[in-house]
């Protein structure tokens, strides 16, 4: 399997107003959802893709109320994920330890440690760059870097 890139056009970020250049960005075909998951799953186990709809649909119930009780949740080779806070806009930091509140806590974000053995796996793909998506001179530069 190759990983598919295009060529994308990006601002640099130091400099906004020099000319964009060209990175590889990496190319999503499309999505895959959990019917075709489910689908794909259950041809290599003894449960029906019904089955595995419901397991998976309890999997997205069960590891995010765990986070938030503040488990970090391994995935056997997967990895592991976990919460992390956001501090508020006002929050400016304290001097002391004391001082900080709940109200110093702007949101939560999910993180993601990949295991060594999936980035192992990860390591050193094939790319393939996909000439059809291929941006031209003349189109607007990716800000965002997407």
């Amino acid at each position: 399997m190759a990983v598919p890139f295009v060529s994308r056009k990006r601002l640099n970020p130091r400099n906004l107003e020099a000319e964009g250049r060209f990175y590889p960005a990496a190319a999503y075909i499309s999505e895959i959802g959990v019917n075709q998951l489910a689908d794909e799953i259950s041809q290599s186990t003894t449960l029906t893709p019904t089955e595995v709809i419901g397991v998976i649909r309890s999997f997205l119930i069960t590891v995010p109320k765990y986070m938030l009780m503040g488990y970090k949740v391994r995935l056997d080779s997967f990895g592991i994920f976990k919460l992390g806070l956001k501090t508020a806009p006002a929050c400016k930091g304290h001097e002391k330890a004391t001082e900080v509140t709940a109200n110093d806590i702007g949101g939560v974000k999910v993180l993601y440690t990949p295991d060594t053995m999936l980035s192992t796996k990860l390591e050193k793909p094939e790319y393939v760059k996909l000439d059809a998506r291929y941006l031209t001179d003349e189109e607007e530069p990716d800000s965002q870097g997407e």
